[in-house]
């Protein structure tokens, strides 16, 4: 495990009475990310840990099994973060924050990130910035816009759209996409104090997403069951 994912683990466990510990699991059919699959269109397993302070301040853990190089076999991906968020009088939030992408065994794909973003109820828009995004030695921007309206007490609509510059060469990896949309709707529903959600995604392109990425889907299906505490 990446230090400074021990080093959160370790920030969660030593909590003050002030903050609040959460935590979940979960069951995916397709671990996509952006669009992608980071699971090569397989299941995958994810566990987090979240540290939410009265002040402002959080941080987190996530972790997932990954295939990011079908070649290589099965792997783990780790997701450090930690930010600060607070609200203006008007009910509108706003948060910044610095994550880490670490795989335990595709450690090539490893990269930084920080983010702005703002929120409301319902909605909310961030703007994540990436250093050598997916081992690319270049920049990437991520806009995305995620949104949910509850239709009843159990269920609730879902979406999420959003946009990918990547600042590659054709010398850094040729048929690189340097520009991608994608697109996610679906159903949110409460069960047995589980949430499932049914999801469609879609990706634009015809070239890879991201280096020594393989072919995927467009556009899928996905399933996922979690249970959080």
């Amino acid at each position: 495990m990446p230090r400074g994912a021990i080093v959160l683990l370790a920030l969660l466990l030593a909590t003050p009475s002030r903050a609040q510990v959460s935590g979940s699991a979960a069951i995916v059919s397709d671990y996509r990310f952006r669009g992608i699959s980071l699971s090569d269109n397989r299941p995958a397993v994810q566990a987090a840990l979240a540290y939410d302070h009265k002040d402002g301040f959080y941080a987190g853990v996530l972790a997932s099994s990954a295939r990011p190089d079908p070649e290589s076999g099965n792997d783990v991906q780790v997701l450090p973060y930690l930010g600060y968020a607070r609200r203006f009088g008007n009910g509108i939030g706003w948060d910044v924050g610095v994550s880490y992408a670490a795989f335990l065994d595709a450690s090539g794909y490893d990269y930084p990130e920080i983010h702005v973003g703002l929120s409301s109820a319902h909605l909310s828009a961030r703007l994540n910035f990436s250093h050598r995004y997916f081992g690319d030695d270049s920049d990437a921007l991520y806009l995305e816009l995620n949104g949910s309206h509850p239709l009843s007490d159990r269920v609730r609509l879902l979406g999420h759209a959003g946009w990918l510059h990547h600042d590659t060469t054709e010398q850094s990896f040729p048929g690189l996409q340097r520009q991608r949309f994608d697109l996610r709707a679906g159903l949110g529903v409460t069960v047995a104090a589980c949430d499932l959600q049914i999801a469609w995604v879609w990706s634009d392109g015809e070239e890879v997403r991201y280096a020594f990425s393989p072919e995927v889907d467009h556009s899928t299906l996905v399933l996922s069951l979690s249970r959080s505490w």
